[in-house]
C-alpha cells in the first residue's frame, strides 16, 4: 500500500525544526550551483528551476520511493543531454564513456566547477534532481534519506573544492539536526534529550578547530566565520587567484633572464571574475604565435628559487629544458617545480602592433573570445556599469575605450600596498567607494570596465620586467610580481595594457629592495645586481600602440653585502612575489582591509555556527546543573529584606534545603519538630524552626527576629555555601 503524506500535515514544532534544517542543509548543497549562476549569469534561471523542483516533489507524494528515483534519474539525463548539446564542439568532438568517466575523476579530484566553460548551463541542469529528492523524502518525513541525498550533492561541492569550510560545516550540522529532531519527533522527546542533541550539535562545531590546532592538524584552526582559503602567490599560475586584502613585497630573487630585450614576463590569464578572484577555465591549449605583426625574443630563463610557473614574453610558441602542459590560456606551465638554478629556454613571438592597425582592428571578435572574455558577475552591478559607459563616452574604438579606462584608473586611483578590502564584489569596492589599491585591483578593474563596454578582456599575472644589470640579463625579484591587463584585437591578438601607477609602484618597490640591503637580508641580488640598480632603458616597444610602457632610472653603484643571491637563504615565510596578506599592511602592521566605518555583521550562515554552538554551551551547562546551582548559591545567601516574616519564612525554606542537602528531604506527614529530631538538626536550624514557627502561629516576630533567622541561615550556609 502507498504511504502518502500530506506536504502539509501535522505540524509539531520538532518537525518544523526539522524541515528548517533540512531547507538549512539543501541551501548548501546548492549554494556553489547559485553562486555560479549568479557570477556566471543564468540566475533569472535559477529561482524558477528551484521552486519548480520543490512543487514537483510536494505533487509527486503520492507516488512510490522507486518512482521518485526514477523522476530524478531523468532529470539528471535530461540536463546531462542539455550540457551536451548547449557545450563548445570543441568538447563534444571528443565526447566518449571514457573522455565522460576523466571529467568525473577530475571534478571528484578537485577540479572546481567554475573552470567549466559552459557551467552556467551545467549549473542549472543539476539543480533539479537533489532539490526535487531531498524534499520529496523530506516531506514524507524520511528524513536520513532527504539529508543523504542533499549529503551527496554536498559532499560532490567539498570534493570539486568550491564549497567553503563554513559552507560545509553549516550542512552538516543542519543534516544531522534533521535526523535527530525528526527521530525525535517520530518517538517522543525529552528536554533531556534535547539538550543531548544540542550539545552534539555544538561538539560539531568546535571539533573541526580542534583537530587543525593539535600538532599535525591545519596550519590555522578553522573557526566559525573563517571560510576564505588562502590564496597564495599571484604569480603562481594556479587555476585561481583572489583580490584583495593587503600584500608584502618579497625582496628575494626569483629568476634572471638572459634576452636581447627586456619586457613583461607573463606567467598566467584569467578569463572568469568572481567577485572575490579569477579563474581559469578550460583544459589544455597550445603554443601559437599572435596574429598581429611580431617580432621573435628567445630568452634563457634561470631560476634562483622554485617556480611553479614558467615565466615568458607574450607569446611563447616554443620551450625546451623542461617537460610542461599548456593552460587554456596558451602558457606553458612546467609538470614539476623547476628547481633553483634550473634554466629553460623560451622563444616568444612579441607584438608589435601599430595604433592605426589597433583603432581599425574592430569588433568581428571570435565566438571563442566573447564566449569567455565578456562575462560579468551580476554582483557587480549597475552603478559600475553607468561608471564605464561615462569613462568612455568620448571613445568610438574598443583600442580607445581601452585607453580611456587606462587613464581615468592611473588619474583617479592612488596606488598603495594595503589594498581594498572588502566584503562582496572587491571590483564594485574599489571603483565605487575605495580610493586605492594594488595592480590587482587596478588589473581587475580595468577588465572589467572593458567587459561593460562589450571589449574582450582578461586579467594576466606575472612579472614586470626587472632590473637590467647589463645589455642582456635582467634580475627579476619577488616585488617585481604584476598583475595588467590584455585586450583582444581582431586580427591582432592580446594586447597589453597596464592600469597600474607606474611611479609609485616602482618607488614602493625599490624602497623595499634599499630595506633589504640595508638589513642585509640573503638573496636579493645576482649576477652583479648589487653594484648596479639599472643600466638601460626598457622600452616595451608596440604592446598598446606606442612605444610602451618605459622605465628609466640612473645608474648606481651599492655596497650591499649581502650575500651572492641565488635564492641563499631564502626565507620560507614569504612565497614568491606578492602574499596575500588580509589585514596585514607591507611594513607588517595590522591594517583593516577596507576604508573603515562601522563594523559589518557576519553573514547569517556565520551567525548560525555561533548560534549552534552557544546553544549547546547553554545546552550541557544547562545538563550539568550549573544554572542551577548557580541560582541555588545566589538564593541561598539573599534573603527578602521588606517583611521581617517573609525573611524569617524564606530563611527557613532555605535551611530546610540545606538539610535535605546533607541528610535527607522531610517526608510527607513529618512535622519540622519531628524532622528536626530525627535529623539531630544543628542549634542553628532549630533557632530559624523556632522562629518561624512563632512567625506563623502566633504572628509574633520583630526585626530582630528577622535578623536573628539570617544569622543562623549564614551559619548553615558557610564559606562554601553547604551545611
Amino acid at each position: 500500500m502507498t504511504r502518502t503524506v500530506p506536504v502539509i500535515g501535522r505540524l509539531t514544532p520538532y518537525r518544523v525544526a526539522a524541515l528548517a534544517c533540512v531547507a538549512v542543509l539543501s541551501a548548501s548543497s546548492l549554494a556553489v550551483l547559485y553562486h555560479v549562476a549568479d557570477v556566471v549569469g543564468g540566475l533569472e534561471y535559477f529561482w524558477p528551476v528551484l521552486v519548480g523542483s520543490l512543487l514537483l516533489a510536494a505533487v509527486a507524494q503520492a507516488v512510490r520511493p522507486r518512482v521518485a528515483l526514477g523522476v530524478a534519474a531523468t532529470l539528471l539525463t535530461a540536463g546531462f543531454v542539455a550540457y551536451v548539446l548547449t557545450a563548445p564542439e570543441s568538447y563534444t568532438s571528443t565526447l566518449s564513456v571514457g573522455a565522460v568517466a576523466e571529467d568525473v575523476v577530475a571534478l571528484l579530484t578537485g577540479y572546481s566547477v567554475f573552470r567549466m566553460v559552459n557551467v552556467t548551463v551545467w549549473a542549472l541542469a543539476m539543480a533539479p534532481a537533489p532539490a526535487f529528492l531531498t524534499w520529496y523524502f523530506a516531506f514524507r518525513e524520511r528524513y536520513v534519506a532527504a539529508t543523504s541525498v542533499a549529503g551527496l550533492a554536498l559532499g560532490f561541492f567539498v570534493l570539486t573544492g568550491d564549497s567553503g569550510t563554513v559552507a560545509t560545516l553549516v550542512g552538516v550540522l543542519a543534516g544531522a539536526g534533521a535526523v535527530g529532531l525528526g527521530t525525535l519527533d517520530a518517538y517522543g522527546a525529552t528536554r533531556r534529550q534535547l539538550e543531548v542533541l544540542a550539545v552534539a550539535a555544538a561538539l560539531m562545531t568546535v571539533a573541526p578547530a580542534v583537530v587543525t590546532a593539535v600538532p599535525g592538524g591545519s596550519a590555522s584552526p578553522i573557526v566559525p566565520g573563517s571560510d576564505t582559503a588562502p590564496t597564495g602567490s599571484i604569480v603562481s599560475a594556479g587555476e585561481h587567484v583572489g583580490v584583495g586584502g593587503a600584500i608584502e613585497l618579497s625582496p628575494k630573487v626569483q629568476f634572471v633572464v638572459r634576452s636581447e630585450s627586456a619586457t613583461y614576463w607573463r606567467v598566467a590569464a584569467y578569463d572568469r571574475y568572481t567577485g572575490s578572484g579569477w579563474i581559469r577555465t578550460g583544459d589544455g591549449g597550445e603554443l601559437a604565435g599572435p596574429p598581429g605583426p611580431s617580432e621573435r625574443i628567445v630568452q634563457n630563463v634561470t631560476a634562483k628559487r622554485p617556480l611553479s610557473a614558467m615565466p615568458a614574453a607574450a607569446e611563447p610558441v616554443s620551450v625546451s629544458g623542461v617537460d610542461y602542459t599548456v593552460t587554456s590560456a596558451g602558457n606553458p606551465v612546467p609538470e614539476n617545480a623547476i628547481e633553483a638554478n634550473e634554466s629553460y629556454r623560451i622563444v616568444s613571438e612579441r607584438l608589435q602592433p601599430r595604433t592605426e592597425l589597433l583603432e581599425n582592428a574592430g569588433t568581428d571578435y571570435p565566438d571563442t573570445v566573447t564566449e569567455r572574455y565578456l562575462q560579468v558577475p551580476d554582483t557587480t552591478g549597475e552603478q559600475v556599469s553607468a561608471l564605464a559607459d561615462r569613462v568612455t563616452a568620448n571613445a568610438s574604438t574598443p583600442y580607445e575605450k581601452a585607453r580611456a579606462v587606462e587613464s581615468w584608473l592611473e588619474a583617479n586611483k592612488s596606488y598603495s600596498l594595503s589594498g581594498a578590502g572588502a566584503e562582496g564584489n572587491i571590483v564594485r569596492h574599489f571603483l565605487l567607494e575605495a580610493e586605492q589599491g594594488y595592480c590587482v585591483h587596478f588589473a581587475s578593474a580595468m577588465t572589467v570596465l572593458l567587459r561593460e563596454e562589450g571589449v574582450p578582456a582578461r586579467f594576466v599575472t606575472g612579472y614586470a620586467p626587472g632590473q637590467r644589470v647589463d645589455g642582456e640579463t635582467s634580475v627579476v625579484r619577488g616585488l617585481d610580481s604584476h598583475a595588467w591587463v590584455e585586450v583582444y584585437f581582431p586580427d591582432v591578438g592580446w594586447v597589453r595594457f597596464d592600469p597600474t601607477p607606474a611611479g609609485p609602484r616602482q618607488q614602493a618597490e625599490q624602497t623595499r629592495l634599499d630595506e633589504a640591503r640595508q638589513q642585509n637580508e640573503s638573496g636579493v641580488d645576482t649576477a652583479g645586481s648589487d653594484r648596479t640598480t639599472t643600466t638601460t632603458t626598457t622600452t616595451d616597444a608596440g604592446q598598446n600602440g606606442d612605444s610602451g610602457p618605459t622605465s628609466t632610472t640612473t645608474t648606481s653603484t651599492t655596497n650591499a653585502t649581502n650575500g651572492s643571491g641565488a635564492g641563499a637563504g631564502a626565507a620560507s615565510t614569504l612565497p614568491p612575489g606578492y602574499r596575500n596578506q588580509p589585514g596585514v599592511g607591507a611594513d607588517g602592521a595590522a591594517t583593516t582591509g577596507s576604508d573603515g566605518g562601522l563594523p559589518s555583521l557576519p553573514e547569517p550562515r556565520v551567525l548560525l555556527l555561533w548560534g549552534v554552538l552557544l546553544g549547546g554551551v547553554y545546552a550541557g551547562l544547562r545538563r550539568l546543573g550549573v544554572f542551577e546551582r548557580a541560582y541555588r548559591a545566589v538564593w541561598l545567601r539573599w534573603l527578602p529584606r521588606d517583611d521581617p516574616a517573609r525573611v524569617v519564612d524564606g530563611a527557613y525554606e532555605r535551611v530546610e534545603y540545606l538539610l535535605g542537602r546533607r541528610y535527607r528531604p522531610r517526608r510527607n506527614g513529618e512535622t519540622v519538630r519531628e524532622y528536626l529530631s530525627a535529623l539531630d538538626a544543628p542549634e542553628e536550624a532549630r533557632r530559624v524552626a523556632e522562629l518561624r514557627e512563632r512567625a506563623r502561629y502566633r504572628g509574633e516576630v520583630t526585626a530582630e527576629d528577622a535578623d536573628a533567622a539570617a544569622e543562623g541561615l549564614r551559619a548553615l550556609v558557610g564559606e562554601n555555601g553547604r551545611p
